[in-house]
Parts: structure tokens; C-alpha cells; sequence
């Protein structure tokens, strides 16, 4: 490393560390404000997150109404794709969400009590394991648990209103399909000329990155669900039980590595309830485990590649450290949209980069042609 890279390496260093202390203070004085302006933040980021969500998932749907029937207004056009949402939520809740409800229900009030009686019972036979369930039973008791709670309540209020949720969702839907262009073009028209070339490309190469995540994790969501209910099936879980722990597990896949771990612990825990009536019996949770482990690595390796680009394939490490970043700024709208912020930050600092390549070539050509 020459003098002038240690230099400059200091000093970005410096520079980081300052704005590191400058938050620092900031949050010890102004915390009480910032917890605040952050609640209020996160009162319009989670509508506006799942809103966004949906209306990349429909914007496919709209674009094939105008094109081929022709609509000439937009908001003629959004107003039929509401409907078709409606007709299609409709019918998938008639037959599908019909089953997944009842299933989770019954699997609430019935099952969770067998789940409890097994490991009281594993609990009871097992020396080992009693001490350790009474250690952990003296240490989480109501005194040290009710922080904890208070805590979730507050997380709780700080969202705000599920009723107000619900009805921002449809509005904030509505002007991003009929007016996102619109709205991205007046926010163009602010920023100085010299930098409206380059707003613009990174506006271009942020929406295919959205497009391609959201389209992408909700086709993949979709096949991990039918892939799962399969597995299921096969082991004997019986076709609607299968279709409840399927469809739980690629609902969940929305966060991935976490999701899918969280999730496939309710059916191994189900299925020593049942070892009479599956596939391996007792060792049903390894098969559980190998094969959702198989599965995993299909979609992580091969299915989301395939699908979203290169543009949004970041390293593990990389998603994990996104979710718990924007995780802890805006919640669970936060994790939901974690991958394509940081997907965004990528391609930005690969067109900077290209930039930086192309001046260098423009120099190195004019002192070929000096030479």
C-alpha cells in the first residue's frame, strides 16, 4: 500500500469515526425525539413497504390491460386490476385460505396441547433435560419477563393503528400504480440539470432491481409453498395439514435463512405428536430436517439466481447484516425490504464505479492521442 492509499485510508477512517460519535451524542441528547420521529417514520414506512410490495406484483397486470385492451387511463386501468385482486383473493380464500385458517386453528387449539404434553413428557423422562428446564424456569419468571413484555407492547403501539394500516395500504397503491412515474419525474425535475442524466439511470437500474426482488421472491414464495406442502405430503402429514405447514413455511420464506429455520420447527415439533402416522416414525424430523435443508439450497443456489439476477444475488453475510440493519430502523417492514435497499446500494456504487472506469479511459485516451 503506497503513502497516498494509507493517507486517504486514515482519513475515510477518521471521517467514519467522527459521524459515528456525532450520532452518538445526537442519541444522547435528542433520544426521547428521535424515538418519536422514528415511530412516526415507521407509521408510514410499513403501509407504504407493503404497498410497494403489491404494487410491483401488479404492475405486470397493468402494463397487459393497457397494452392489449387498450385503456387509455391509467386510472381506469388500476381500478380493473383492483377488482381482478379482489375476484382472485376471493376465490383463493374460498378454496385455499378456507383450509390454511382451519388447519391453523385446529392446530392452535388441538395440537399445540399434544406439542406441550411431549415435551413435559421427554422433559420428565429425561434427567438431563430436567435440569436444565428448571434452571431455565427459575431464570425466566414473571419479574424478568415483564420488561420483556412491556417492551413488545410498546413495539406494538409504535406501529400505530392496524385499522389505519388497512386503509393506507389501498391509497398508497393506488397513486404508486397510477403515479409513479409521475412522481419520480417531478422529484427529477428538483435536482440540478448536471445530475439528472445520472438520477435518472439510477432510478432505472433501482426499479428493475425492486421489479426483479419483489416478482422474484414471490414466484419463488409460491413454488418453496408447493415444493413444502409436496414434502409434507410424502411423510405423511395428510393433504390439508400438508397444505397449512407448506404454505406457513413459504409465506415465511420472506425472510430467508431465518423464515425457513423458524418455520420448519412447528412441524418437526408436530410430528413427534404422530410418530405413529408418518413416513420414519420417531426419525421423521431428520428426514424433515435433511430434505427442507435440500430444498433450501435449491432455491438459495439455483431458483433465486435464476430468477432475480445478478443484480440482486448478495452474499449471505450480506442479507443477514442488511435484515438486522434495516430490521432495526424500520421493524418488519425493515426486513421485508432489506434486500432490495441493499440491492440498490450495490448497483449504485457499480454505476459510480463504471463512471470512474469511463473518465479514466477518456483520460488515458487523450494522452495516447498527446503522445
Amino acid at each position: 500500500m503506497t503513502k497516498e492509499k494509507r493517507l486517504k485510508t486514515l482519513h475515510n477512517l477518521g471521517i467514519l469515526a467522527l459521524i459515528l460519535v456525532s450520532i452518538f451524542f445526537i442519541n444522547e441528547l435528542f433520544g426521547n425525539q428521535i424515538v418519536i420521529i422514528r415511530t412516526a417514520i415507521n407509521s408510514l414506512v410499513i403501509p407504504f413497504g407493503i404497498a410497494l410490495f403489491i404494487s410491483y406484483l401488479l404492475a405486470p397486470l397493468v402494463t397487459l390491460l393497457e397494452k392489449h385492451f387498450k385503456i387509455k387511463y391509467r386510472t381506469v386501468t388500476v381500478l380493473l386490476v383492483f377488482i381482478i385482486v379482489l375476484i382472485i383473493i376471493g376465490i383463493f380464500t374460498f378454496f385455499i385460505g378456507k383450509i390454511i385458517y382451519e388447519q391453523g386453528s385446529s392446530f392452535i387449539v388441538n395440537d399445540w396441547e399434544g406439542i406441550v404434553d411431549w415435551i413435559i413428557l421427554t422433559v420428565e423422562t429425561n434427567p438431563y433435560l430436567q435440569d436444565a428446564y428448571y434452571y431455565f424456569t427459575e431464570y425466566v419468571n414473571l419479574e424478568n419477563a415483564s420488561p420483556f413484555i412491556f417492551n413488545v407492547v410498546n413495539i406494538v403501539r409504535s406501529v400505530g393503528s392496524i385499522v389505519v394500516i388497512i386503509v393506507l395500504i389501498p391509497v398508497f397503491l393506488f397513486f404508486l400504480l397510477k403515479d409513479k412515474t409521475t412522481v419520480f419525474n417531478g422529484i427529477v425535475s428538483v435536482v440540478p440539470r448536471k445530475y439528472q442524466v445520472h438520477l435518472r439511470e439510477l432510478g432505472t437500474r433501482a426499479n428493475i432491481v425492486i421489479q426483479k426482488y419483489f416478482n422474484g421472491r414471490f414466484l419463488s414464495m409460491f413454488i418453496m409453498s408447493i415444493l413444502l406442502t409436496i414434502m409434507f405430503l410424502i411423510f405423511g402429514f395428510g393433504f390439508e395439514r400438508s397444505l397449512f405447514f407448506g404454505f406457513v413455511l413459504g409465506f415465511l420464506d420472506i425472510i430467508p435463512y431465518i423464515g425457513s429455520f423458524v418455520g420448519i420447527l412447528l412441524p418437526i415439533l408436530y410430528s413427534f405428536t404422530i410418530q405413529d402416522q408418518v413416513l420414519m416414525g420417531e426419525w421423521t424430523f431428520i428426514g424433515l430436517i435433511i430434505t427442507n435443508a435440500i430444498l433450501q439450497g435449491f432455491q438459495n443456489g439455483i431458483l433465486q439466481p435464476y430468477i432475480m439476477g445478478k443484480e440482486v444475488n448478495l452474499h449471505p453475510l450480506l442479507v443477514l447484516s442488511s435484515f438486522i440493519f434495516f430490521g432495526a430502523l424500520f421493524g418488519i417492514t425493515g426486513v421485508i425490504l432489506a434486500i432490495p435497499i441493499t440491492g440498490i446500494i450495490k448497483t449504485t456504487i457499480h454505476y459510480f464505479n463504471e463512471l470512474k472506469e469511463m473518465e479514466k479511459e477518456k483520460k488515458s485516451k487523450k494522452i495516447l492521442k498527446k503522445a
